[in-house]
């Protein structure tokens, strides 16, 4: 008798936790798909075109193009969107660094880098490119990058800044 209520009450506290997991993971997913919620407590700002930072974003669908101003990337008023050329200093699986025009290094690493190589994405060391994103926080976040060397793009955001890797979501 005692094993079973032992058992039991395990069992009950078990499911507890579960449901107060999905509860809050719920809670943070709708945070998550109201764009712009905290706009105003972000300092959003472009710097000519120079930044530094890291991309950690990145993943999206390959595309083929010699234009990437025809991506589909819009403006948002959320972001000021900038475009910043360079050439791949260092490229692996593990990440991606572009020395841009103003000498400063830009990498892109982890998920965006991953997500951009599971679209077929394809570079080499000294290929130009062009980097398309915003700033956010001193970061520069990553949503599009273009090869100019061989026309292809690969789309890592979507027009509201959102990764494309994390799933379909209503803006």
């Amino acid at each position: 008798m005692f094993k079973k209520i032992i058992l039991w009450t395990l069992y009950a506290g078990l499911t507890g936790i579960l449901i107060l997991g999905a509860i809050n993971r719920t809670s943070a997913k709708i945070g998550e798909a109201v764009p712009g919620e905290n706009a105003g407590s972000v300092d959003y700002q472009s710097w000519g075109g120079q930044g530094s930072g890291q991309g950690n974003n990145g993943s999206g669908q390959s595309l083929d193009g010699d234009d990437h101003e025809d991506s589909g990337l819009g403006e948002n008023e959320e972001y000021v969107w900038a475009s910043l050329t360079g050439a791949i200093f260092s490229i692996s699986t593990e990440e991606m660094q572009v020395i841009i025009d103003s000498g400063e290094i830009i990498s892109v690493a982890d998920r965006a880098w991953r997500f951009a190589l599971e679209q077929g994405f394809e570079l080499l060391s000294g290929d130009q490119v062009v980097l398309r994103g915003f700033f956010e926080e001193d970061a520069f976040e990553m949503a599009e990058i273009s090869n100019l060397s061989t026309g292809q793009v690969v789309v890592l955001r979507d027009e509201f800044g959102r990764p494309l890797w994390a799933g379909n979501s209503t803006h």
